[in-house]
């Protein structure tokens, strides 16, 4: 079956339950708790969906020998680079950015059967939620990740959920091969962003829809059908991760503790986002059945 034509999208019911334990987590007093729990879920369950990317690209691209191989790892650590450093001259053009490469790669979670703009604006619909409703805790944690501009970039959440939630409407009444899931999801985001705090709803939907989702059909495409055999393969990039992790420590040390952890895990993410991006963008049409 190839990754991106399953009828049925795997975490069917994994999304609900991480709502559950979000709102759990949500009822512990005080903010730390959920950035303890934000830092080891991202950790265990967001980090690995990306550490099959050196498989897939040994799968879908021209890699013939090590010296290929190399040249893919050197290309992949510099698209981070590029972010990071992006990040550091211009926090507010990268944030912004952060979310607009977000939204499209969210897509990928329904644009198989609703078309690539209903996706499009269901990665929109999952961003702009807890920005529209929670803005006053939203905006310190943008700060946080050194935006200047927070309140310009949180005033414009509004127009963009209405917008995302008309467009993704019209493409689900639209689309006839379209999973219950597909409806039945941006309900709950919806349900979950007015009950959790902001960090507590990316933690159930990153760590509970997203990214297991995308490791199941990636792990299906490899052939990797036993936990043993995809952790053989997950455990060498996500340990290498944790390391480079553990590096950016030093340059952080003089941040308030809370705030560093955000810049490890979001900056972190959006390196590592637009490599995986760009794999997926040239690999998704060599796949096959």
């Amino acid at each position: 079956m190839p990754m991106r034509t399953a009828n049925r999208p795997p975490a069917f019911w994994l999304f609900p339950v991480g709502l559950g334990i979000a709102l759990g987590v949500s009822a512990v007093p005080g903010e730390w708790p959920l950035y303890a729990i934000l830092a080891v879920s991202t950790a265990i369950l967001g980090l690995p969906h990306g550490s099959l990317d050196s498989a897939v690209a040994q799968r879908h691209l021209p890699l013939n020998g090590r010296l290929q191989l190399l040249g893919f790892y050197v290309g992949y650590l510099a698209l981070g680079g590029l972010v990071l450093a992006l990040w550091w001259q211009a926090p507010n053009i990268a944030l912004a950015a952060f979310l607009l490469y977000s939204a499209f790669h969210f897509a990928d979670d329904i644009a198989v059967r609703i078309g690539q703009l209903g996706g499009t604006a269901y990665g929109l619909w999952v961003l702009s939620l807890p920005v529209s409703l929670h803005p006053e805790q939203v905006t310190p944690l943008f700060e946080m990740l050194g935006a200047t501009q927070a309140d310009q970039l949180v005033a414009v959440a509004p127009y963009t959920l209405a917008l995302s939630g008309a467009v993704l409407t019209v493409s689900l009444m639209l689309k006839p091969q379209r999973a219950t899931s597909d409806w039945r999801d941006p309900l709950l985001l919806a349900v979950g962003a007015m009950l959790l705090h902001p960090l507590a709803y990316f933690i159930a939907y990153w760590c509970f829809l997203h990214s297991p989702r995308h490791l199941e059909l990636a792990a299906r495409d490899l052939g990797l059908h036993g936990w043993r055999e995809r952790l053989k393969v997950i455990a060498p990039i996500t340990l290498a991760t944790y390391v480079l992790a553990l590096g950016a420590l030093p340059f952080l040390i003089d941040l308030p503790g809370e705030t560093a952890l955000m810049r490890i895990v979001f900056i972190g993410l959006a390196a590592l986002t637009v490599p995986h991006m760009v794999l997926e963008l040239i690999a998704s049409p060599r796949r096959t059945t």
